[in-house]
């Protein structure tokens, strides 16, 4: 393949890497002028994501050489040496848009950071507010079980369901 060809290969991949991440709602993101050479960001893809992004086209694997160059270049970017995303296109596959198969490699215990952050609860305990709005819900409950048609008791209830929802964000 000739080097013109092998820079846009290269270039196809990393862009839509930054079309799948702001489709998916984490954000802007953009290529790296340079792809990290010299300059201040390291990494070839700038995005509001707590890794390091290095994206590899190509059609021979050297897995071993890029994970070392991901972590290098996270270390040289001011960010935790930890911190980084290799991602590996397959070179067997398609190459073109949301057809193309993308691999991504972290390492291992921060991907088990990330499943035990996925797993954990959404709320750990009720903050004042909440535990307010819950008080008063169990409160007007049990004035509906009094007085099952009240419409007054009824509206606060409906409301303070929605107002809680919200803070959960349900």
């Amino acid at each position: 393949m000739k080097p013109r060809s092998a820079q846009k290969k290269g270039k196809r991949a990393e862009e839509e890497t930054c079309r799948r991440i702001e489709r998916m709602g984490l954000g802007n993101a953009r290529r790296t002028a340079g792809s990290g050479n010299g300059n201040r960001d390291k990494g070839d893809i700038i995005a509001n994501l707590p890794f390091m992004i290095e994206v590899k086209n190509q059609k021979i694997v050297h897995f071993i050489d890029w994970v070392a160059q991901s972590k290098e270049q996270a270390l040289k970017g001011h960010i935790d040496p930890n911190k980084w995303c290799l991602l590996v296109i397959d070179p067997k596959g398609v190459q073109e848009g949301d057809r193309m198969e993308i691999y991504a490699t972290i390492e291992f215990d921060e991907f088990l950071e990330l499943l035990k952050r996925n797993k954990s609860p959404k709320v750990k305990e009720p903050d004042k507010l909440l535990t307010y709005q819950l008080n008063q819900l169990k409160e007007i409950f049990r004035r509906l079980e009094n007085d099952p048609l009240s419409n007054y008791e009824y509206g606060r209830a409906k409301k303070l369901c929605s107002d809680i929802s919200k803070s959960l964000e349900l």
